[in-house]
């Protein structure tokens, strides 16, 4: 009798614990936490103990089975802990908020309608402070409209954009601008003769040398250089580039191949075909910005080329029911790029001299500016071409004083007359002599 009883006991006991492990296990998978989770994990993802000023913590999931922490009146359902407090903008490193009125230069330059002006002032100062200082500690916020600039940061990185906009907006440096002389060699060799007049200064870009010269070197170089039978001038100084003023060239074909085949017996020839474009060309961006000293000038350069060399033709089988033998080409691009990415300060008493080495120039012709200084690019260089490149980059004052063009090699190497460019630069020296 006894023994009957503590197996009916052993039974209605083990029937229990089972009934009650089954309703945990349904309320714990109810919630939105997987059967396996972990103790620790399961913990993390209880609902909040107390609820955001605008937003409310939800203890249930919801149908798609996401545990929801936030109910946002705006953004919606939400498993992220979100709040609205704008009193909790972080300042633990006594960030402070100022507003820079940029009228000046956005509204007193003449921009077209169209431009962002505004967008040339964030860019240098991300160029100059770090894209870092602006997404992690200490927090900080950066933004512009036409009007203004508004930046939330620490004393310290207000000092640097209030002097960027100050350089910007300055009037005494408006009338100021920058002329570019691009040439091309097809050896680099030039530098034999032209070392006495060079000073090195130091360029991060690989491959890619930068000197300062005296105005009478750099005359006596650019004669020098224009004696050569290879010498090209690839974009004369005829244009300004005026202070603070973003100048930017695109001149890219697309160019379209096929890439790849993949056999299928749904299409009309049994395979279907994988055609790609690459954008060959070039873009280029030139932004030059006097220092509130008077002294010096830095400018940002941008270049980026891509050159497709050649396509190499690569055969792949693409057998059908109807022809088991058939065999369709491809092709894969052998492609030769170039970038450059530099700010460079220099006195502007000096020329500033680049070496970009011996690149790729692709010829182009679809230019979203057709009259630039860099228009060159397109008409005077060949097809899948190299050539070592050289940028002469001057700062000038004022616009009466025309500007002579180098005499340029005719085909038996005799030098051609000289012509006079557009006007630029009143305190131009660099220019005189080379008549």
């Amino acid at each position: 009798m006894c023994f009957r009883f503590f197996v009916g006991l052993f039974f209605v006991s083990g029937l229990t614990w089972m009934l009650l492990s089954r309703a945990e296990a349904q309320q714990t998978q109810s919630n939105g936490v997987a059967a396996f989770t972990s103790p620790e994990v399961a913990s993390s993802l209880q609902p909040l103990a107390t609820a955001p000023e605008t937003s409310t913590a939800v203890a249930s999931a919801n149908p798609s089975g996401r545990r929801i922490r936030s109910r946002d009146s705006v953004l919606g359902d939400r498993i992220a802990k979100i709040t609205t407090d704008m009193e909790k903008i972080p300042k633990s490193h006594d960030q402070i908020w100022r507003e820079y009125d940029i009228t000046p230069y956005t509204k007193g330059r003449n921009f077209p309608a169209t431009t962002q002006p505004e967008q040339t002032i964030v860019d240098w100062i991300l160029r100059q402070t770090g894209t870092k200082t602006w997404h992690s500690l200490p927090f900080g916020i950066l933004t512009a409209d036409s009007d203004k600039l508004y930046v939330y940061h620490t004393k310290e990185v207000q000092l640097i954009v209030a002097d960027i906009v100050d350089r910007f907006v300055n009037p005494q440096f408006f009338n100021e601008s920058c002329t570019i002389r691009m040439i091309s060699l097809s050896r680099p060799d030039w530098i034999a003769k032209g070392h006495p007049y060079l000073r090195p200064m130091w360029i991060a870009s690989p491959g890619v040398q930068g000197w300062i010269l005296e105005r009478e070197g750099a005359q006596a170089l650019l004669q020098e250089l224009a004696r050569r039978t290879d010498f090209k001038e690839i974009a004369p100084p005829q244009f300004l580039i005026p202070n603070g003023i973003a100048h930017n060239v695109v001149s890219k074909k697309q160019r379209t191949y096929l890439r790849d085949v993949q056999i299928n017996a749904a299409t009309l020839n049994g395979y279907a075909e994988d055609r790609v474009t690459i954008e060959e060309g070039f873009g280029v961006s030139f932004v030059p910005l006097s220092f509130l000293d008077g002294l010096d000038i830095a400018a940002t350069i941008k270049l980026d080329i891509v050159q497709i060399e050649k396509m190499i033709p690569l055969m792949i089988d693409a057998p059908t029911t109807t022809n088991p033998r058939q065999r369709i080409q491809i092709e894969s691009p052998q492609v030769a790029c170039f970038k450059l990415d530099e700010m460079i300060r220099w006195p502007k008493n000096k020329i500033l001299l680049l070496d970009l080495g011996t690149i790729p120039l692709p010829n182009s012709s679809e230019q979203t500016e057709p009259q630039n200084i860099f228009s060159g690019l397109a008409k005077n260089i060949a097809p899948s071409s190299r050539a070592n490149v050289l940028l002469f980059i001057e700062c000038v004052a004022g616009n009466s004083v025309a500007v002579p063009i180098l005499p340029v090699p005719s085909q038996n190497g005799t030098m051609l007359p000289t012509r006079s460019g557009s006007a630029i630069g009143a305190n131009s020296s660099f220019w005189q002599g080379i008549r």
